[in-house]
């Protein structure tokens, strides 16, 4: 089931300028690491098409998989168990074009616990792209849920996330929530690009964080859309958490939304709506 939301125009935001790169404020935990390089074009495939037509990545959905003693994929899985030493992300790319950037960045329970971006090699040719993570001691991955998010450059490509350990019993909900969706101008109904998605920390309001000189450090998660107007968050959000969201596009009326809460039932991923208008 798809879920719809309308975020109004405020008023107190109209003018509300933020930075573009906002996004993109991430941390790193010392000791994770990427196992290995996994940049693999498909074997025994043919060019698809010519390097030169190759001028947009498009990633399929994550899939998790582990992994033989060689390296290489061996399973894809729904979970990991507990004591699980390495969790491995992988998509399937159509082509990688030149002066391509992709950035990935990893989630423990909602927060940013790793990032870290390569610039890949041309191809006009379909493959598999992973990033195993441990840690450098070898000790198990934390138990909760791991998310990661894949951007080329700025563009988000794709995004997914699992659960290590066996949880809660009865197959209770998950206590977070990911988010995904897309931005509609009002009128026309056309995608919204480059539109930035800021979610702030529970307890700042839209004015406190205007007033406060939009610090990064007010921010829980963020996005941006892609050229469909599609975007995905950061991390996920937390059930029964009350927060503000504000939507700034180059174009448009900044729009607010001072009390967001996420339903105990709702569904996992969650999608959203949001319209602007100019």
């Amino acid at each position: 089931m798809r879920r719809k939301l309308e975020l109004l125009v405020g008023s107190a935001i109209a003018a509300l300028v933020v930075s573009a790169t906002a996004w993109s404020a991430l941390a790193a935990e010392p000791g994770l690491m990427r196992q290995s390089a996994a940049l693999a074009p498909m074997a025994g495939m043919n060019a698809d098409a010519a390097l030169a037509g190759c001028t947009k990545m498009q990633a399929s959905e994550v899939a998790w998989v582990t992994l033989d003693d060689e390296g290489e994929i061996d399973e894809q899985v729904s979970e990991y168990p507990s004591g699980t030493t390495t969790v491995t992300p992988v998509f399937q790319y159509n082509c990688v074009p030149k002066s391509t950037t992709l950035v990935t960045v990893f989630t423990f329970d909602g927060e940013t616990v790793l990032t870290d971006k390569e610039t890949l090699k041309a191809s006009s040719r379909k493959g598999l792209y992973s990033y195993p993570i441990s840690y450098e001691d070898e000790r198990p991955i934390d138990e909760g849920e791991w998310g990661v998010q894949f951007y080329s450059g700025k563009t988000l490509l794709t995004a997914g996330a699992v659960s290590v350990g066996e949880g809660e019993s009865g197959g209770a909900a998950s206590q977070t929530v990911t988010v995904e969706g897309k931005v509609t101008d009002k009128k026309t109904k056309k995608p919204v690009k480059s539109a930035t998605i800021l979610v702030l920390n529970p307890g700042v309001t839209i004015q406190k964080f205007i007033n406060g000189g939009q610090k990064d450090k007010d921010v829980y998660t963020a996005a941006q859309t892609d050229s469909k107007g599609e975007f995905a968050l950061g991390s996920p959000l937390e059930r029964e958490q009350t927060y503000a969201i504000i939507v700034v596009a180059k174009g448009y009326k900044a729009t607010g939304h001072e009390g967001f809460t996420v339903a105990s039932d709702a569904p996992d991923p969650l999608v959203l709506t949001i319209t602007m208008a100019k």
